[in-house]
């Protein structure tokens, strides 16, 4: 059961990519198909026995939500170049790196607080027991801390 959880998890977040990678080379298309297939999407409405009307508003939330995610994944992208680009650039710890760095914790933030919101709201329309496993399943990629984060150090 559990590896037939990751497995979905895995299928969203490729999803949820292939959406992502499409979108950015894509934005001159308005509103096409893509909103309409939400190929991201099947696995909640099977693995957690959807109704259509549940299904519906989850994926109204999805679309909604989507503009939003966007943003916020090219935030993430360009925090992260200009941490990198201050980092290279300096070789030493300077005033232009650690307000990079800030700027990217607080994106990054920002980010995990709206996917929060998006996934809680998600699951309001589900019933307990469905809420239940769609955050199980979902909380870990919102929650994903890095390995220096997490307390554990790399092995050498």
């Amino acid at each position: 059961m559990k590896r037939a959880l990751i497995l979905l998890a895995v299928a969203l977040i490729a999803g949820v990519a292939a959406f992502c990678f499409t979108r950015s080379h894509k934005m001159a298309e308005q509103h096409g198909p893509l909103l309409d297939a939400m190929p991201e999407l099947a696995w909640i409405r099977t693995d957690l026995k959807l109704s259509d009307a549940q299904f519906a508003k989850v994926s109204e939330l999805h679309v909604a939500y989507r503009p939003q995610c966007m943003e916020m994944c090219d935030r993430i992208s360009q925090a992260h170049e200009k941490v990198k680009a201050a980092a290279r650039s300096s070789g030493s710890m300077t005033s232009e790196l650690e307000a990079a760095i800030q700027e990217h914790a607080e994106t990054h933030a920002q980010c995990q607080q709206a996917m929060l919101k998006h996934m809680y709201e998600t699951a309001a329309v589900l019933d307990k027991e469905q809420a239940a496993r769609y955050l199980e399943t979902m909380l870990p990629f919102a929650l994903d801390f890095a390995p220096a984060e997490s307390g554990h150090t790399p092995s050498r």
